[in-house]
């Protein structure tokens, strides 16, 4: 029986991750750059730091990547301006699901905390955390266990008794490393080859995932 559910935000919670892979492949063409979604999935899921390395093995140190990523931002505020912070179909019920079964829930996203707080109270999310840990609060950013041992700690859980749901490479590897079960939401990747032994399970809607817990016995259902 699970006593606590740790949630990624972007491709999670916020449908944010096409949204954010569409501002990347702009960004990237203003400055004659192709970013494809295989380069975007390496970067997928960790802090700033975490994914400059990596855009700097995968397109060299001539392009400033935080330019790079200031004006992916600001393509991004442009579209959240226009259209709204989209939201992933069905994460309310689940959310209310997990309350009315008495478990805890936890954020554990590589956004600052600042923004991540912003966008959850715009859509009226935050007031289903019990804890929120963001990536500006751990040293290391996921694909290392950090995040997720942070929001064990201040939860006061084991991680035997905790669920991750991530939908990123970096993010599952985070989360399997820190000793949780992690479920894989699938949004634009629906594989990564090197994480099908670290998952206990695959969603792509989460009525999927209240059944997997009902099934599971995950839950303090009477």
């Amino acid at each position: 029986m699970y006593k606590a559910i740790i949630f990624d935000m972007d491709g999670v919670i916020l449908d944010t991750e096409k949204l954010l892979m569409k501002c990347w492949q702009q960004a990237g063409r203003e400055v004659n750059l192709n970013i494809e979604n295989k380069h975007i999935a390496k970067m997928r899921g960790g802090t700033i730091n975490v994914i400059k390395n990596i855009f700097e093995q995968m397109f060299g140190t001539d392009i400033d990547f935080y330019k790079l990523r200031e004006r992916r931002e600001a393509i991004k505020d442009e579209y959240i301006l226009k259209d709204g912070i989209p939201v992933k179909e069905g994460i309310e019920d689940l959310f209310k699901f997990i309350k009315e079964n008495n478990m805890k829930i936890a954020l554990a996203t590589s956004t600052i905390e600042d923004i991540a707080i912003k966008y959850l109270k715009e859509v009226d999310l935050y007031k289903y955390f019990d804890v929120v840990v963001c990536g500006n609060m751990i040293e290391n950013g996921k694909p290392a266990p950090d995040i997720y041992l942070e929001a064990l700690k201040r939860l006061d859980v084991e991680p035997k008794d905790a669920l991750v749901f991530e939908d990123s490479r970096n993010g599952i590897i985070a989360g399997h490393s820190a000793g949780c079960d992690v479920i894989m939401v699938i949004d634009i990747d629906d594989t990564y080859e090197d994480t099908e032994d670290k998952i206990v399970f695959k969603v792509d809607n989460y009525e999927k995932a209240i059944n997997f817990l009902k099934e599971k016995g995950a839950l303090n259902i009477e």
